[in-house]
């Protein structure tokens, strides 16, 4: 099992879909200001008092029965009100006249029932067709494509939410139109999160992990022809990119564990692809896009353990020149404090590796520990006007001190002032931002590493309350980062009163394998 899922940002972690109550979804200007709709029909009275004009709601699903938990109690899984109608998706591969099938070519498995039930699909199952245009033509294709795009993707990303500019909605959903495997990555995340949602084991037990084990193979042949002689072209390129992402993000929704954190390795050969024959530029946005994101996992991962970094600098500066403010708005981390940790981390690695001596490491070290103290907040210009997200740039900024200040001196005793400063700092900094602000779902890396050196009760209580405020919005639990929160506390706990030795998180991280 690999670690990077123990601190994965909120976007990949908590970056889920927000469910509607009974009432039904909010509005359009609600889900678009991320703020709370009062779901008046018809129309909001939140809206209206606002002088705003109310964008109604979807009509495009119905619900018909009852949820296990939380705000899809009541609720049952969107399916079409008329059976003749297509989602966006299988209409534009309708009307396409060519299509990418993927190399995926599994042995004969059974899938599932088009309309999901709470018995599990019968071994005489329709068959899982290899082809998009057959695949997308299923109603239950449909209905999890649906899920996805309504659902998944406007918690993907924060501000811009369910709008036309989503980049989840803009690049992924047509691209798996040519691409299967990121198709078949897509509806395994789909079924897995509406499964557990509506309690339908069948959904998320089978057709969840028939979908992604094809997936996965239809990515490691990709993967593959990337190494050989002949360059993928640009939508694999992409497609590879894609489908790494999701798959981590469905590891996350399985089990708060990634499994497949290897793939950001494959991710690399993609890259150099690139780097070699385009370079990375604005042409390539959508290639850029992806590769932020991965780059960014690629340091989480690298928190737990320096020598798991993959991505070099050079790629890090270069991503972070070419790509826009949809950085920020999917990781939260500013793109300043991205390159000063990312390149701190390289040389952790490098001296892990016994390439650098102690001397050279710690000058390193001291030099970004600077960068970061020096950072200024207010002089940088945010995806927009929200005064929070100098908060939350503050959160990522002493999250990161905090980690290097642990590179340094890993047996500092957590009592110093220098340690409880960055505790503060992160905490007052995450206060700031509400409980029904869309920022909060960016917060979980900084609420982490607060977290981990937390001393005093209240302070570790409002860390816990901050993360369930996190799973309320996303109808999403991951375990991961509150177990190893406890078992640090608990450790802690049981020192002798003189013992102010240090007990890292990362004394943890074996224990959830």
């Amino acid at each position: 099992m690999r670690v990077e899922s123990h601190l994965l940002s909120a976007s990949t972690v908590y970056g889920m879909p927000r469910a509607g109550t009974a009432a039904g979804p909010a509005c359009k200007t609600c889900r678009e200001k991320c703020r709370k709709c009062d779901r008046g029909k018809p129309k909001c009275q939140r809206c209206i008092s606002k002088g705003l004009e109310c964008g109604g709601y979807p009509d495009q699903y119905r619900f018909c029965g009852i949820a296990s938990r939380g705000r899809w109690k009541g609720a049952r899984v969107p399916t079409p009100r008329n059976t003749e109608a297509r989602s966006s998706i299988a209409q534009s591969q309708q009307d396409s006249t060519t299509a990418t099938p993927g190399s995926d070519t599994p042995g004969q498995t059974e899938g599932v029932p088009a309309q999901p039930s709470s018995e599990k699909p019968s071994r005489s199952a329709t068959k899982l067709p290899d082809d998009i245009p057959k695949l997308l033509s299923l109603t239950q294709t449909e209905m999890l494509l649906s899920h996805y795009e309504s659902f998944i993707c406007p918690h993907q990303i924060a501000e811009i939410g369910g709008t036309s500019s989503n980049p989840y909605r803009a690049y992924i959903l047509p691209l798996a139109q040519k691409q299967i495997g990121l198709l078949y990555a897509i509806l395994g995340l789909s079924a897995s999160h509406l499964g557990k949602l509506t309690g339908n084991m069948s959904l998320y037990e089978e057709a969840a992990v028939e979908y992604r084990l094809r997936a996965i193979r239809a990515l490691s042949e990709e993967i593959r022809k990337s190494q050989g002689p002949n360059f993928l072209h640009e939508d694999e390129q992409d497609a590879v990119l894609a489908t790494i992402q999701i798959l981590l993000l469905h590891d996350i929704a399985e089990t708060g564990i990634s499994t497949h954190g290897i793939h950001i390795t494959g991710a690399m050969s993609v890259c150099k692809q690139l780097l070699l024959v385009d370079g990375l530029n604005s042409r390539r946005r959508r290639a850029v896009f992806f590769l932020g994101n991965l780059a960014w996992l690629d340091i989480i991962r690298a928190f737990a353990g320096p020598e798991r970094l993959c991505f070099s600098q050079d790629i890090r500066e270069t991503v972070a020149s070419a790509t826009d403010e949809k950085f920020e708005l999917v990781n939260g981390c500013p793109r300043e404090i991205f390159l000063v940790i990312g390149a701190a981390l390289e040389k952790a690695k490098e001296y892990n590796l016994g390439w650098l001596s102690w001397d050279e490491y710690r000058v390193a070290l001291q030099s970004a520990k600077h960068k970061l103290y020096s950072f200024d907040r207010t002089a940088r210009i945010y995806p927009s006007s929200d005064p929070r997200w100098m908060s939350t740039a503050e959160a990522f900024q002493y999250a990161c001190i905090l980690r290097i200040l642990r590179l340094l001196d890993p047996l500092q005793q957590p009592r110093s002032d220098e340690i409880q400063e960055c505790v503060a700092r992160i905490l007052d900094a995450t206060a700031r931002v509400p409980s029904d602000c869309c920022l909060l779902e960016l917060l979980v890396f900084p609420l982490f590493m607060g977290g981990s050196d937390a001393l005093s009760p209240h302070s570790q209580y409002y860390v816990i309350a901050r993360l369930n405020e996190i799973e309320r919005r996303s109808e999403f639990r991951n375990p991961v980062p509150r177990e190893l929160l406890e078992k640090v506390w608990a450790a802690r706990a049981a020192q002798a009163p003189d013992d102010d030795r240090n007990i890292s998180w990362t004394n943890f991280v074996g224990d959830l394998y």
